[in-house]
This record gives C-alpha cells, structure tokens and sequence, in this order.
C-alpha cells in the first residue's frame, strides 16, 4: 500500500515499474532516451532511484506508451449529489465561553 511507505520508496517503486516496461518492450535504455528526448543518465537514474522532473516522467510514459496511468492521476471521483449531501461538512458556529451569557438590557 503507498500510504504507508516513504516518498523515497515510491519513487524508487516507479523506476522498477519503468525498467519492466522498458525490457518488456525489448528496448535499451539508450534506445528509451531517445524516445523519450532525454538523456541516458536521466533514464539510468529514473530506473535506479525513481528520481525524474515530472517532465521526464510524462515524456518516458509517452515512449512506453503508458499514458493512461497519468490520465487517472488525481482525478477526482464522481459523486452522487445524495454522496455530496452526505458528505457536507457543516459550517462551523462560535461557541460561547461557558458562564458568559448575553445580558440584556432593559
């Protein structure tokens, strides 16, 4: 489950699953970097440590042909509007301090 795993362990999680996709693909990293426009230290070090600009991620996902992942990535699910009703936080009051009531003049 990535909730519970660190940034650094996603990332590198992401480069494997890049490397698969290449080799799955019978491509070379050099052959994956030109593809992508890229250089071949940013693949070797985007399969390795999973670190990449976002840039290169989509442009690599592109060569891979992989791009429907990044077109489910943070899109936001559709609700009912009975889920929306349900869901509605509501707003929230001042509460008094206790023992400070309201005097009302005559």
């Amino acid at each position: 489950m990535i909730l519970l795993q660190s940034a650094d362990s996603v990332c590198t999680m992401l480069g494997m699953r890049v490397r698969d996709w290449r080799l799955a693909q019978n491509l070379s990293q050099q052959e994956l970097a030109l593809k992508a426009s890229a250089s071949l230290s940013s693949i070797r070090r985007l399969e390795s440590t999973g670190q990449a600009t976002l840039n290169l991620l989509v442009r690599v996902a592109q060569a891979l042909q992989a791009t429907q992942a990044l077109e489910e990535l943070f899109v936001r699910p559709v609700q009912t509007i009975a889920q929306l009703e349900q869901s509605a936080v509501p707003v929230r009051q001042r509460a008094r301090k206790p023992g400070s009531a309201t005097k009302v003049k005559a």
